[in-house]
């Protein structure tokens, strides 16, 4: 099991906090597209997110806690 944060920062918005527990290990990237909002109805582009203190630590399974 993984353990990822990082900061989320978007255009025209306020930083967030992001915690996720993922069974595989995702680079800052991946994490990136899972994020992205996609293109709307007029709008001509998608909405993408920047990541950072980006950290993805391996942490004990949930189940043997």
């Amino acid at each position: 099991m993984y353990k990822i944060t990082a900061t989320i920062k978007k255009p025209a918005g306020l930083d967030v906090q992001w915690l996720r527990f993922s069974k595989v290990k995702l680079t800052m990237s991946e994490c990136e597209k899972l994020l992205f909002k996609p293109k709307e109805t007029g709008k001509s582009f998608g909405d993408k997110v920047k990541l950072e203190d980006f950290r993805c630590v391996r942490v004990k399974n949930r189940d043997t806690w």
